[in-house]
């Protein structure tokens, strides 16, 4: 049996928490959240004891893995002390809002030998695999990446120094897609644009929109906008050019192959999400996390291209990859404000 607890009972923690109920061997025993009615309900739907406070939970509780499902700015010291006790951990995205928050962790999962897992579901999607099989051996020109949306109304994510901005909380989703794809990046360049929101919502600072240019090692361009406006249906995808033939990548939806005469589409098959948790809860039983696709110290790689395009709109300049030092945050000068 593995007994699993949760810090943060939100949205996301929900997400999870309706994937675990239908995996065999999992016992749910503790639930914390810093609202005390969302813990308690927790709790009560659960049942299992609820907590307000994560170090008391991790001092009375036992378990062999947490989930950390919190907003970015709350990451403070839960990764850390579960790594020290042992237990196992499952970070939603973005793990961070600081590279060295980030290493960290990696230090502390590395010390302990922990079991480790983030939030990037696509990359279980089953179409991914075959995109996959797809691109093996073929030349690609250039790739677009976008996500085009709403704004969340929830009010940390207005604020840059709570979220990150949308690069870092929300299309990093398609930042990592493109480095699970493509590999590592080595250079971002990028600009963003405000005078929508930041007039309709209260204390917002973040980016309308914004185009971000990335240079893989391999000598591959691509490039990746993001908008947070639309009060209509947006999108969210890739479009790939190679030589020969083109793919779009409609996230968690499907792929179409386009060839001269020929177009072949692909529908999504699986559940991502429960695979995801499938895998991760196996992965702690057995101690073999080989199957994981996300593991926690991967998962920085695509939060520092994230905070790479924070740092060049920020400055107007071209950031190469790795950049941050371990003991800097990505936007000191916000944060000290």
């Amino acid at each position: 049996m593995v007994k699993v607890g949760f810090i943060g009972t939100g949205g996301i923690a929900q997400y999870h928490l309706s994937k675990l109920v239908n995996i065999k061997d999992v016992k749910l025993v503790a639930m914390c959240d810093v609202n005390e009615e969302r813990a308690k309900k927790a709790g009560e739907d659960y049942k299992c004891p609820y907590y307000t406070d994560y170090k008391e939970m991790f001092k009375k509780e036992k378990m062999d893995a947490c989930y950390i499902c919190l907003p970015p700015f709350a990451h403070e010291e839960q990764e850390t002390i579960a790594c020290e006790k042992g237990i196992n951990i499952f970070v939603e995205k973005p793990i961070a809002l600081s590279m060295e928050k980030a290493k960290e962790v990696i230090e502390a999962i590395k010390k302990n030998k922990i079991v480790s897992a983030a939030g990037y579901q696509d990359r279980y999607l089953d179409i991914i695999d075959r995109l996959k099989q797809l691109l093996k051996g073929k030349k690609v020109g250039i790739v677009l990446g976008y996500w085009m949306g709403g704004f969340p109304m929830v009010y940390w994510w207005r604020e840059k120094k709570l979220s990150g901005g949308q690069a870092v909380e929300q299309t990093t989703h398609i930042f990592d897609m493109m480095r699970n794809l493509f590999g590592e990046v080595e250079e971002v360049y990028a600009q963003g644009t405000s005078g929508i929101m930041n007039v309709k919502v209260e204390k917002c600072d973040i980016e309308d929109a914004s185009a971000v240019t990335l240079k893989f090692k391999s000598g591959l361009v691509a490039t990746i906008f993001s908008a947070d406006f639309l009060d209509y249906p947006g999108k969210a995808g890739l479009d790939i050019f190679c030589e020969g033939f083109s793919i779009e990548y409609q996230e968690r939806k499907s792929i179409k192959i386009i060839e001269p005469g020929r177009h072949e589409f692909i529908a999504v098959a699986n559940d991502p999400g429960m695979v995801e948790n499938e895998i991760f809860i196996e992965a702690v039983k057995t101690g073999d996390a080989s199957k994981i696709r996300s593991p926690y110290e991967d998962a920085a790689k695509s939060l520092e291209v994230t905070l790479a395009a924070n740092e060049s709109m920020k400055t107007g300049k071209p950031v190469k990859v790795p950049y941050f030092n371990i003991k800097e945050a990505f936007c000191k000068d916000i944060l000290d404000k």
